[in-house]
């Protein structure tokens, strides 16, 4: 910077340089703090979730659950009554929860509080705690099983198909104890890395469900057993191998095209029990696919997010 001719006078007498100098500095390093806080802020959002900017592909996804609340409400009759007792107290809850929902989501959870006694304790949380499935939750006691496993799936090369559990084509497909929408987060998942990994079409979440059941990998009472992604990938060519994976491991193993099941504890996915996909390492961190959440699957994850949820982890590649 040039100095001018009173600069140096200045700095003797003052001992300091001119205001006007000073001015510029001052404006540097506050452009500095306003981007460190802004950088800091992202970070924040991103760990904490509150940054859902990522989309999931649709193409595979269909969750039109047709609700005439009217036409449910004259199809209700005393045989319906559910098994597993529910009462006012859930009654109140689902109320609860009403008030601070808006539209239709509201009143098909005030549709539920007010035919309580037709509800099982699954349909019940399920409205309560994931909001986008409340519409399947609503209409399980008035459904039937489906019994056809076969369904449309588009593939693009070198993708995974993202689906959900309680997609609408087989959503009341049967599970072990219960429909797929309810239960069938492991079959789901293996069907997305099956799908990907080998191109097979065939291979949709209810054919795998139908497969894992029939042949040993649903446990009655605790549900899909963790062989489904050893001895029974090999089923639908592929080689799953149970792994445990830090930071750096796990990103290694996305980058080179492994798919990544994970078993989560109860925490931000599940209360009790869930299977998801980690299927990619970006800058501000792993993304999932979750079949039960289109929301979670939504956000970016850190690695300190993930790994305290992680009760065991499968890389799945093609054999």
């Amino acid at each position: 910077m040039r100095r001018g001719r009173y600069d140096d006078y200045y700095d003797e007498v003052y001992g300091r340089t001119p205001p006007r100098r000073r001015r510029k500095k001052r404006g540097r390093g506050f452009l500095l703090l306003l981007v460190l806080l802004l950088a800091l802020g992202a970070l924040y959002m991103v760990r904490s979730g509150g940054l859902r900017v990522l989309s999931v592909p649709q193409e595979n996804i269909e969750t039109d659950f047709e609700v005439d609340l009217e036409a449910l409400a004259a199809r209700i009759t005393p045989d319906m009554a559910g098994a597993d007792g529910l009462g006012a107290a859930e009654a109140q809850e689902l109320l609860a929860a009403a008030e601070e929902a808006h539209g239709e989501r509201a009143d098909m959870l005030a549709f539920m509080a007010e035919n309580i006694g037709i509800y099982s304790e699954e349909a019940y949380k399920t409205a309560l705690v994931t909001p986008e499935k409340t519409a399947f939750a609503l209409l399980t006691p008035f459904m039937s099983e489906q019994s056809e496993a076969s369904a449309y799936i588009s593939l693009t090369p070198g993708e995974i198909p993202y689906l959900l559990q309680y997609d609408s084509r087989w959503a009341y497909h049967r599970y072990g104890s219960s429909y797929m929408g309810y239960t069938a987060c492991g079959p789901t998942c293996l069907s997305m890395a099956a799908l990907a990994l080998t191109g097979n079409s065939a291979y949709t979440p209810p054919y795998v469900a139908d497969w894992a059941e029939a042949n040993g990998h649903y446990v009655p009472g605790a549900g899909t057993a963790w062989t489904l992604f050893t001895s029974g990938a090999a089923a639908f060519g592929l080689n799953g191998q149970a792994i445990s994976a830090g930071r750096t491991d796990l990103a290694e193993r996305l980058e080179r095209g492994e798919i990544i099941v994970a078993s989560m504890l109860p925490g931000d996915f599940t209360t009790s029990g869930h299977f998801i996909l980690i299927v990619s390492s970006e800058a501000l961190g792993f993304r999932v696919y979750d079949p039960n959440s289109m929301a979670l699957s939504r956000r970016y994850w850190t690695y300190d997010d993930l790994a305290p949820q992680i009760a065991q982890l499968w890389s799945i590649t093609a054999a």
